[in-house]
This record gives C-alpha cells, structure tokens and sequence, in this order.
C-alpha cells in the first residue's frame, strides 16, 4: 500500500464542471465568496419577501433580494466560502467588469473539498507511458486491481478564487493554495512501483521542461519592455525549472495549463493558431494559466511529492 503526500508549489485547481455566478451562485463579502444553497435561499425568500407568482421572477429580481438580504444569506443560506485572492479582488471591484466574475468551482461534495483519485491516476499514467495501473484486457500483463481512494476532505480556509492572468479570456478559478498538504492512499497498487515510477517521473520531467525551453524561447519578445505571451510562460516556470534542477520531485496535476507535462514523453504539444491568417496551422503551445502571486507569476498545478509505503 502507498500513500501520496502532496504539497502545493502553486494554486491547483480540479473543476467540477460548474461555472458561479455573482448575485445568483455566490455573493461576495469582505474579501470572501459564499455559495449559496437556493433551497434555503428560497425558504429565506418566501419569509422575507411579498411574493407574486403571477409576475415573471426575473434574474435581477433575484440579484437584488441576493443584495437587499445578503449578510442573512451568508449567515443562514450558504454551503462554503472561500477567500478573494488579490488577483480576482482588483477585478471584482471594478465596476465596468460586469458579467465577468464568473467562478470556476473546485469539486467538492455538499460544499467540502477534496481531490478525486481520479484527477491524480492520469498524472501518474502519463510518465510511466501506460494507460492502467489495474487490470487491462489489451495488456495481459496488467493483470492485477489497483484501488486508489480520493483524498481526505479539506478545510475550505485552503482555498481562495484567483484570477489568471496571461491567456485571454482570463478565468476565476477557485485553487488549493499554495503550501498546503494532502495525501490519497493506494490501498491495492497493481503494477505501480514506487521506484519505478520516481525515476520515470523525473526523467519526464526534465526532458518536457526542456523542450518546453526550447520551444517556447521561440516566441519570446525581441523588443526590450514588450512582453508576449512566451515571455510571460516562461517566467511563470521558473520556479518549477529550478525546483526541478535542485533535484526536488515534483509533478503537474489539475485543471490547464498543464498541457505539456500531460502527454507522451518527449512530444511537444500543439494547438491550432488562433491568427485569422493562421487558422489551420498548428503551433507549439505557449501560453497557459498562471496567476500573479507576490508580484511574481506563478504558473498552475504544481506540487511536491513524496510516495510512503505503507
């Protein structure tokens, strides 16, 4: 049996495939969003309020009884909250930003975070250049179970909304902080080793870093104090390139941004151009989620990782 101790480098994202709404999903309040659970909402509603069902309830009808009752909603009718990192603060503050502060959830079952074994099987998939841990018809030689359990439950106050910054359209995504710690134990391992699998992940690592050098060095800006995307890409790895020189393992796992330490072993992943004039070509990727943190950019997914076996 193994157990998987991660720890953050920086913000991590899972989706659960749910997009929030301000003033309708969530309501923001003090450097904090709460989500609101519309049963109580309505409970709350039909206390508060005159209601008269032969009018249209309209989407703003309800954003102004979010607005005129809020501190009860937060008190009474909400699941979680999270806090408002300054990335995302900026922007939900300013006011001509309307019908842009959607928010990408974080999977979570009745408002408690957790990460999916699910999420993590493919990060581990990936360097080894196999398609099951468990019991494989097309490969008679993975003909054990695995059984890989979701991680413990985690505090909501480890989790904040961030703003990205450098791929247009920016997204608010709510991210497990950077420093923070989980695990997920593999009680049945199949054909993972733990040996194995270390030596492949660094070697992974250090060839798509690489290439993701080489690449990207491509499009970086010629003009001194003009920015690109490239630009932008590379300073946000930075950190990962020198954790990664320094011998620490460290693994990509989550939503975007992670397009090149998600593939075979030495391919360089491509997009099609968005360049009217371009359109059918594909070009290496080189622009990705990150987020401004301490002035400094920081890209998405990273953590550390240490394997127990139990």
């Amino acid at each position: 049996m193994y157990k998987f101790n991660f720890t953050t480098i920086t913000p991590l994202h899972i989706s659960n495939g749910e997009v929030l709404d301000q003033n309708f999903h969530y309501t923001a309040y003090r450097g904090e969003i709460y989500k609101i659970d519309h049963l109580k909402f309505a409970q709350l509603i039909a206390r508060k309020e005159k209601l008269d069902f032969s009018k249209e309830i309209t989407t703003s009808t309800i954003e102004s009884w979010i607005k005129k009752h809020q501190l009860t909603i937060i008190d009474d009718a909400s699941i979680y909250s999270v806090k408002i990192h300054d990335s995302f603060k900026a922007h939900l503050e300013n006011s001509r930003a309307v019908g842009r502060r959607q928010v990408i959830e974080f999977i979570n079952t009745n408002g408690k975070f957790y990460l999916p074994a699910s999420s993590i099987k493919g990060a581990l998939l990936t360097p080894l250049g196999i398609d099951s841990l468990g019991i494989n018809p097309n490969n008679p030689a993975i003909n054990d179970r695995v059984v890989f359990n979701d991680s413990e439950l985690i505090g909501n106050d480890k989790f904040s909304v961030y703003r990205t910054e450098n791929r247009p359209p920016e997204n608010n995504l709510i991210c497990l902080d950077p420093g923070e710690s989980f695990s997920l134990t593999m009680r049945k391992k199949g054909v993972f080793d733990k040996h194995v699998f270390l030596k492949k992940l660094k070697s992974y690592t250090d060839i798509q870093l690489k290439n993701l050098d080489r690449e990207v060095s491509k499009f970086k800006s010629k003009r001194t104090g003009k920015l690109r995307q490239a630009d932008l890409y590379l300073r946000a790895i930075e950190e990962i390139n020198t954790l990664a020189a320094n011998g620490e393992t460290i693994i990509n796992i989550g939503y975007g941004g992670g397009s090149w330490f998600k593939i075979k072993e030495g391919q360089v992943p491509k997009f099609k151009s968005k360049l009217p004039n371009k359109k059918h070509v594909e070009e290496p990727a080189h622009s990705s989620f990150s987020f401004t943190i301490d002035r400094e950019l920081a890209h998405i997914g990273w953590c550390k990782l240490e394997i127990e076996e139990l």
